[in-house]
């Protein structure tokens, strides 16, 4: 994810046919994936992701419309919209979405402007809509955590490590969302996070994917704890608190 605010969240790996596939952008795709997220997704809706840099993950999705907004878009995978602004000041012309996917965009856009994004997801939901917002916890540990510092600038993440559970519930006060929060530990992938980087330029991209995604299928069935990130299940409220017009 870009520091403003796309995909640029990891170190990146070399996907079919030499475009760079970042390691968290891969792993985090099939994580979700594992926790049943994409098969909520119907063919009828209009989705947006905010922050997806190139559109991996949408392109992977089956859904009516495609949407992608990023400051750095980079323009892959037919079949999306890449608009190329910031998602804090762009204007949609009125467009609402059934689903919104950002995914650990929150912890890159700047101090202050966090209840804004969030303001930002419920305007731009239809009503009872989902966005799904990811992002690490401020507790997040590598493997040896005494390299979390190190590891948090190499993700770019200069403004915080993340955000606790409470922080995260007191900036979505007022936003018209109502906020399940899912725990993602992590514990292989942050483990194995260095070694796999360090030995990444060295593996075929599909002996690299394969490891991330035996990463994936592990955290997926151990998702409990603090250390790692946190998953948003935020749903738009229907009625007249609910309408953004």
């Amino acid at each position: 994810m870009a520091a403003a605010g796309g995909n640029l969240l990891h170190a990146g790996s070399r996907s079919a046919g030499s475009r760079l596939m970042r390691l968290g952008t891969y792993y985090r795709y099939r994580l979700l994936g594992f926790l049943g997220l994409w098969d909520e997704v119907r063919a009828t809706e209009d989705v947006l992701d905010v922050g997806g840099f190139d559109g991996f993950v949408l392109s992977r999705v089956a859904c009516r419309s495609k949407t992608l907004v990023d400051p750095d878009a980079q323009s892959v995978f037919e079949g999306i919209e890449y608009v190329k602004a910031d998602f804090l000041s762009h204007d949609f012309g009125g467009r609402r979405f059934d689903r919104i996917f950002s995914l650990d965009v929150i912890e890159h856009i700047p101090a202050g402007t966090e209840q804004r994004y969030f303001e930002r997801i419920a305007a731009l939901l239809k009503d009872g809509a989902t966005a799904y917002v990811t992002t690490p916890s401020k507790d997040i540990r590598v493997f040896p955590n005494f390299l979390r510092g190190w590891v948090a600038r190499k993700w770019a993440h200069y403004k915080c490590f993340g955000y606790s559970e409470t922080e995260l519930r007191a900036l979505l006060r007022g936003s018209d969302l109502d906020c399940d929060v899912v725990e993602l530990n992590a514990p292989a992938y942050l483990f194995w996070y260095l070694p796999v980087r360090a030995l990444q330029p060295l593996m075929p991209a599909r002996l690299m994917n394969h490891i991330l995604t035996r990463l994936a299928a592990f955290d997926a069935g151990h998702s409990r704890g603090r250390h790692g990130y946190y998953l948003l299940r935020l749903r738009r409220r229907t009625g007249p608190s609910g309408d953004s017009r």
